[in-house]
């Protein structure tokens, strides 16, 4: 059986906000899963505040497919900076990948018509 997350919102006190999902698993009650960050640890990571909702869902998905005392530290959870690693590590990952490809051909541009190259085959009157 897999388990479904709901977001249910979020609250703020200062520089903490809390968000809260709903855990929904066949045939069994839901359970509220309460993870709080703190917002200078996003900005450290910059990760965007719109994100840190899927960021959170993140963490309780990859939680549920392990064993369900994983699940369980997340009911009341406060991300700490090494829950930003898989993050990191994936950026840094696709940094080297782009910087590892070739640069794209610069495409063939027209010359301007005030321009004196002819381009192509010319031919000559006689």
């Amino acid at each position: 059986m897999s388990m479904h997350f709901g977001y249910e919102g979020f609250t703020q006190r200062g520089d903490t906000r809390c968000f809260v999902f709903r855990g929904i698993e066949d045939r069994n009650p839901a359970i509220l899963f309460s993870i709080e960050l703190d917002l200078p640890l996003l900005l450290q990571s910059r990760v965007p505040l719109q994100d840190a909702p899927n960021f959170c869902l993140q963490l309780l998905t990859t939680a549920s497919i392990g064993e369900p005392s994983c699940l369980d530290r997340f009911r009341n959870y406060r991300v700490v900076a090494d829950d930003f690693r898989p993050l990191l590590m994936e950026r840094m990952r696709r940094a080297a990948e782009k910087a590892s490809k070739k640069p794209p051909r610069t495409p063939y541009r027209k010359p301007p018509s005030t321009s004196n190259v002819v381009l192509g085959a010319t031919t000559r009157e006689q």
